[in-house]
């Protein structure tokens, strides 16, 4: 079963542009290697992140996101069964928050 998980946080003040592109620069390939995909937004100390893929996949993986300190107040948004991914060319990807919300809406 594929699902898609949303959530919303904020940045860490010693998490800056520099540790987001880390953060994609990693987790892409090692995302894709599991299957999952997303895209994930930021702006300013707001932080919005889509993922796709197998459900245990995406589960442990959110878990995992929910315990870094990198971020505070992370909040699922949205949780839901998916016939196919649609992110499906990026296992991880940093767009801005305009861009995320556009692509949101073709969901």
């Amino acid at each position: 079963m594929l699902i898609r998980l949303t959530y919303a946080s904020l940045l860490a003040h010693d998490c800056g542009p520099t540790c987001i592109n880390d953060i994609v620069a990693l987790s892409a390939p090692a995302n894709q290697s599991r299957g999952i995909t997303g895209v994930l937004a930021v702006d300013g100390e707001r932080v919005l992140q889509i993922l796709e893929g197998p459900k245990e996949a995406v589960v442990q993986l959110y878990e995992h996101i929910r315990k870094d300190d990198r971020h505070h107040g992370v909040v699922e948004l949205d949780r839901a069964i998916i016939k196919a991914p649609h992110f499906e060319a990026w296992g991880m990807v940093k767009r801005s928050m305009a861009d995320a919300v556009m692509l949101s809406e073709t969901l």
